[in-house]
């Protein structure tokens, strides 16, 4: 299979409106949709199936029900929809199926959790982009899918936040969407602002020598408030997509930058997020 965007399916409105919205994606990068279904024994179970026929039960309903959503899709497609369906645990499933089917990005659906649940627990959705080692946009169940026009992306000082950019770039390329730069100052130093015009001119040079359009502000932000406020940002100005970056460190995320925390996006962002993990 050539390169191809995965997209888990619990048969849910949310999974199924990520998988219009991996529609367009896969159109405009010119790829194929490859979607998973993870399934657990104790899941819907009914007594009177017999054990050893309860696996095949379960995964010819799925079949049934991915032949029904492939013709749904195929006639919106350009590329092609296959599917797979595995057992054990959803994040460890879907993330195995990236890496080892060589995906070049999952899409999910996701609900978003708060109080306890983002504390403690997360949501499936955020575990993916935890352990996923390519890129993954999380798409709330109650977004409409549209065409990709404008990308938030903040912008920090630091070399490892740029290695986001020819990931989002290529995105607003076959898009033809606007990237726009950020940058969040959470501080009046003059070093801090140095570095920062350095950073926006050496990400702005990339975007000039790749054709990619792009827009550049600066805003002032409390250290303890920038997600939310990037949230609000994006909301204001229309924005269809932004852009985070995490990496991974003694299996935990941590926010790359003081730009933006993934897991306060992802849960709590109307707005499409694409996360890049970034070593």
């Amino acid at each position: 299979m050539s390169k191809y965007i995965l997209v888990p399916v619990d048969f849910s409105s949310s999974s199924i409106n990520a998988m219009e919205y991996a529609v367009l994606y896969a159109n405009a990068l010119k790829c194929d949709i490859r979607m998973i279904h993870v399934k657990r024994r104790n899941a819907d179970y009914d007594p009177s199936i017999n054990y050893n026929d309860y696996d095949e039960v379960i995964k010819s309903g799925a079949i049934d029900k991915f032949r029904k959503i492939i013709k749904h899709f195929k006639n919106k497609m350009n590329g092609n929809i296959d599917y797979c369906v595995r057992d054990g645990r959803v994040f460890t499933e879907v993330c195995n199926q990236a890496k080892y089917g060589d995906a070049l990005m999952i899409v999910s659906g996701t609900n978003g959790v708060s109080g306890f649940q983002e504390l403690w627990a997360g949501s499936n959705a955020f575990r993916i982009v935890s352990h996923a080692t390519c890129p993954v946009i999380t798409v709330k169940y109650n977004f409409v899918p549209k065409n990709t026009q404008r990308i938030v992306v903040p912008i920090d000082n630091t070399p490892r936040t740029r290695l986001k950019i020819p990931v989002v770039a290529n995105i607003a390329k076959q898009f033809n969407a606007e990237m726009m730069l950020v940058d969040m100052r959470t501080d009046n130093k003059v070093s801090s602002q140095r570095k920062m015009e350095e950073a926006i001119k050496t990400v702005a040079t990339y975007l000039d020598r790749h054709n990619v359009r792009y827009s550049k502000e600066t805003i002032r932000v409390k250290k303890t408030k920038v997600a939310s406020t990037l949230i609000d940002y994006a909301i204001a100005y229309d924005a269809d997509l932004i852009a985070a970056t995490s990496e991974r460190l003694d299996n935990k995320w941590l926010p790359l930058s003081r730009i933006s925390n993934p897991q306060q996006l992802v849960n709590h962002s109307p707005i499409p997020v694409i996360t890049i993990k970034v070593a």
